[in-house]
């Protein structure tokens, strides 16, 4: 597209949900699912990124459940996390996860924060103390948000804990015997679903505040969460339970947030949000034999150019906020 050499670039994919066992369907037997094949194409992707000619990407965005939930019953969840993680060990770059509604499937969440999927513990990560929600700043212009869209959640959360008591009323609203189905509930309501979850006050005070902090900065913020938060970029019912709470905090500071990608709803979708800001569900990997679904984005001095692969669309969006080209990534 350009000769002009990115500043920094990065990979993005969603859903792999990879299991050794024949190919299925997902819960409304709409739609067919390659769980071998899925890993076929998550090595096709890492070996685009390993080859990439324009700008070698420096890390992935990892956007949620890299195994499927049907690993539990085949009591094979920690074998297949271990085969996904090895493919992700041959990127040359940085993994930076975020967890789905099947890593809490297969997994608890003390489980996972022990695990390699918890990404704290890199260097560019900043954490706050015993939770998996993290800041990232690969670059000092740019800055990642990684959310738990499944801190409330009646999955993710023990029994009679306070996240667990709090999902059961968000999950009110719904009166189906299987609360994984969303039949009879309409519009927005079809949110309230057993696979969905929640952030807390807790992590919106800790979005605000790294928001505020990119705006002084001026920095352009980059949002991940596995739940999506636009109705108009994502089906209903694969949005985040209070998205409306996340939405309002972009919109008040969409003058430095780019973008927010999100997995989840494995058809995908895209739409901008107010202020120009870039919302995107990643189609899932699991659900395309053909090709594999991930996008590369290079950011330049002035603009964010995504170059989708499989299903994933390609565009140009501007920086909020130009790159220097004296500023390169920490330890490239």
């Amino acid at each position: 597209m350009d000769e002009e050499i990115p500043l920094i670039s990065f990979g993005v994919i969603a859903d792999v949900q990879y299991a050794d066992t024949e190919d299925g369907y997902n819960f409304s037997k709409t739609r067919k699912r390659y769980y071998r094949t899925a890993l076929k194409m998550l090595d096709k992707a890492i070996q685009a990124w390993n080859d990439d000619t324009i700008k070698l990407p420096q890390f992935i965005l990892q956007l949620g459940d890299v195994i499927d939930g049907k690993n539990k019953g085949l009591q094979i969840s920690e074998s297949s996390l271990d085969t996904v993680l090895d493919s992700f060990s041959k990127f040359s770059g940085n993994v930076y996860h975020i967890w789905g509604n099947h890593e809490f499937y297969n997994f608890s969440r003390e489980d996972l924060m022990q695990s390699k999927l918890f990404s704290g513990n890199d260097k560019f990560c900043f954490p706050m103390p015993g939770k998996c929600y993290y800041s990232c700043i690969p670059h000092p212009k740019i800055r990642i948000l990684a959310l738990d869209t499944y801190e409330i959640s009646s999955l993710a959360c023990t029994e009679n804990s306070e996240g667990y008591k709090k999902a059961c009323e968000y999950l009110i609203h719904n009166t189906n015997k299987d609360q994984n189905s969303c039949d009879g509930l309409p519009g927005l309501m079809r949110r309230y679903v057993r696979y969905n979850g929640a952030v807390s006050d807790e992590q919106l005070d800790w979005i605000q505040n790294n928001l505020e902090e990119a705006r002084i900065l001026e920095q352009n913020v980059v949002i991940i969460g596995h739940c999506g938060v636009l109705p108009e970029a994502t089906d209903n019912s694969c949005l985040c339970w209070n998205s409306p709470d996340i939405l309002q905090l972009i919109d008040e500071y969409a003058d430095c947030v780019m973008c927010y990608f999100s997995g989840h709803d494995h058809y995908g979708g895209l739409a901008c949000g107010k202020g120009n800001v870039l919302h995107i569900a990643f189609p899932g990997v699991l659900e395309n034999n053909l090709d594999s679904d991930f996008g590369t984005v290079y950011v330049y001095k002035d603009r964010m150019w995504l170059q989708g692969n499989g299903r994933v669309l390609s565009l140009t969006l501007p920086l909020k906020f130009n790159l220097s080209k004296e500023l390169h990534q920490v330890d490239e």
